[in-house]
């Protein structure tokens, strides 16, 4: 593991945990709406099934702001390990509201990878849009990311996905998804357009989540980077 960047990562989530104290309520007094943060640690970061961390542990972090009129905005990061990136930041905003049992969500992200040579291009923009429904025994989502220039400059992407999260006895949940990756340029994107799935069990106790990944694509040209592998995570938000 690339130990600047597990630092620099640590540094995050610390800084997460630390911004649930005294100055987050100073600060939430100071400005409308609503503060969080979360931290949270994987045994591998996988990105639509690619890993990003070469199938090693990742640190991760983030804080939220969210108004009641349904805009909010946010940033996260994570170590990562390809290239000479080492750091993922993102910085987020949209706008997320319900009607009865239907969600929707429409934002912009930026994905930025400070340190890395520009020559790479690996920063780039994303716009979202999120939709979901909740059938009371069940809840399915349905996503679409496009960026028109996407990571390493390998031209406009679209990743579309969709999910179902089913309650379990004993506050378990189970979750599964289903996402196809399209690139403009697959040679410079480094793999062809590919198909990921997920399926996962989760439960939150003592404040923390907890939950278990198997996680799997079609795609063979990366080796174990984009193969099956199982994922724990430990996440806690505040």
């Amino acid at each position: 593991m690339n130990f600047k960047a597990l630092a620099a990562a640590t540094a995050v989530a610390m800084a997460a945990f630390a911004f649930s104290g005294p100055v987050h309520a100073e600060e939430e007094a100071m400005i409308p709406g609503e503060f969080s943060a979360n931290v949270g640690i994987v045994t591998d970061y996988r990105f639509r099934g690619i890993t990003q961390t070469d199938n090693e542990p990742a640190i991760q972090g983030g804080f939220d702001w969210s108004h009641d009129n349904g805009f909010y905005l946010g940033t996260w990061a994570s170590n990562v390990n390809f290239g000479n990136a080492h750091i993922e930041m993102d910085f987020y905003g949209g706008y997320a509201g319900s009607i009865d049992n239907f969600s929707y969500d429409l934002g912009l992200i930026y994905y930025w990878y400070p340190g890395a040579s520009a020559r790479n291009d690996f920063d780039f923009v994303e716009a979202a849009l999120g939709l979901g429904y909740d059938f009371e025994r069940f809840s399915t989502s349905l996503g679409f990311n496009y960026s028109p220039e996407n990571f390493g400059n390998s031209g406009d992407a679209l990743f579309i996905e969709g999910g179902v999260a089913v309650p379990l006895p004993y506050e378990f949940e189970l979750g599964g998804t289903v996402g196809y990756q399209f690139i403009d340029d697959e040679a410079t994107f480094g793999v062809p357009d590919y198909l990921t799935w997920s399926l996962g069990l989760s439960r939150s106790y003592w404040g923390f989540d907890f939950a278990l990944d198997y996680v799997d694509t079609d795609e063979s040209s990366c080796g174990d980077g984009c193969g099956a592998t199982v994922i724990f995570s430990v996440s806690r938000s505040f």
